[in-house]
């Protein structure tokens, strides 16, 4: 089972880092949408990290805006795109982080699927 993270960024490189260094985990892929507004310069330090992506078409996003909505969107399409086959995409913050482990969450997100599997209402 594979698990892409979409993360959705605006600020704080360092505080990405983290969250990327937590959620780490062999089955984990990150996909960052950094809103067009900012300059990538201050996030290429991820660029060499294994198994995290940067969206391309960056979109400029304004708070509570539909521009928002097209990130999200245009990001998911890009995943999508890659033809890696993925069980679930997981929407999240760039100011996210988790309280549980990348091996509990891993394990949450590989009951959902056996209980998609063998039924057709699963959340």
């Amino acid at each position: 089972m594979r698990i892409a993270h979409i993360i959705m960024v605006h600020k704080s490189p360092d505080q990405l880092l983290r969250l990327i260094n937590r959620l780490q985990h062999p089955n984990f892929d990150f996909y960052i949408h950094l809103d067009q507004k900012v300059d990538i310069e201050d996030f290429e330090g991820l660029r060499g990290l294994q198994q995290v992506y940067f969206v391309q078409n960056r979109v400029k996003c304004n708070w509570g805006g539909w521009s928002f909505t097209r990130a999200i969107l245009g990001s998911m399409k890009e995943v999508l795109e890659t033809n890696i086959k993925y069980d679930f995409l997981n929407l999240i913050s760039g100011q996210d982080y988790p309280i549980y482990t990348s091996d509990e969450i891993y394990k949450f997100f590989s009951k959902k699927n056996r209980q998609k599997l063998h039924s057709s209402s699963w959340y």
